[in-house]
């Protein structure tokens, strides 16, 4: 007899959440105006594709719930990535500075000076190293600057 609760057999994301966010989406996206016709269009899954996701709740495959998701815009993608623990956002979105991080960053580096100084100076070795963890805490806190904010 199998555990049918092993790693093995379970997947992380089930074939009904995937399903179901399309088929949410697909259906948010009619009451909006979506045709069927125009997200073939753009997505390249056949309209008939697409009817038989929103009506019949057939399973997509993963291209074909992708492709859609991206059309359909950042709710539709980000129902469908959420179901892995992500949100999509662009590329050349800045992320958010986060100041725990930032901290825990820095107090790496600074650890580095303060090793390479315990003895009371920086040898020719430990210099390089140093250098590197001082420009690393100045990326680490330009954010917060007023040159940074400048950008």
């Amino acid at each position: 007899m199998t555990d049918k609760s092993s790693v093995s057999e379970a997947s992380l994301v089930s074939h009904d959440s995937v399903r179901i966010a399309v088929q949410a989406a697909l259906r948010a996206a009619q009451v909006e105006g979506w045709t069927d016709a125009k997200l073939e269009q753009l997505s390249g899954v056949s309209a008939r594709t697409i009817k038989s996701y929103r009506v019949d709740g057939k399973e997509p495959s993963l291209s074909n719930a992708l492709s859609l998701a991206v059309v359909l815009g950042p709710r539709a993608l980000n129902a469908l990535l959420s179901l892995i623990g992500y949100v999509a956002r662009p590329l050349d979105e800045a992320d958010a500075f986060c100041v725990n991080s930032a901290v825990a960053t820095g107090l790496q580096h600074f650890s580095t000076i303060a090793m390479a100084a315990a003895d009371g100076r920086i040898d020719h070795i430990e210099a390089p190293l140093c250098r590197e963890a001082a420009d690393m805490i100045i990326q680490t806190v330009m954010p917060l600057s007023s040159a940074g904010a400048a950008e």
